[in-house]
C-alpha cells in the first residue's frame, strides 16, 4: 500500500516537473520572436550611441553636439577643444 503511494508522488512529481519544462519552453519560444510585443517596445527604445571625437566616450546620438565635419562630441567645450588643438 505504501509503495504504491510512494509511485504515485513520484510519478505526479515528474508529471509536475515535465509540465514546467515544457511551459518554460514556451515562454523562452515566444520571448525570442523578434515581432513579439515585449521585443518591439526595447528595439524602439534603443538608441545608437556615437563616440565623442575629443574623449572618447559614447553618448546617446541625440545628445551628441556635431560640427560640420560631421564629428560627434558630448559637450561644447569638448567641441572647441577638438578646433583648438586641431587648428
Amino acid at each position: 500500500m505504501i509503495v504504491r503511494l510512494i509511485v504515485f508522488i513520484a510519478i505526479f512529481a515528474i508529471g509536475w516537473w515535465l509540465y514546467r519544462q515544457v511551459l518554460a519552453f514556451q515562454r523562452a519560444k515566444l520571448s525570442n520572436k523578434p515581432d513579439s510585443p515585449a521585443n518591439t517596445t526595447k528595439q524602439e527604445n534603443q538608441e545608437s550611441m556615437v563616440r565623442c571625437e575629443q574623449c572618447k566616450t559614447h553618448v546617446p546620438k541625440s545628445h551628441a553636439i556635431h560640427d560640420q565635419d560631421a564629428n560627434a562630441f558630448c559637450s561644447k567645450e569638448h567641441l572647441q577643444a577638438f578646433h583648438k588643438t586641431s587648428s
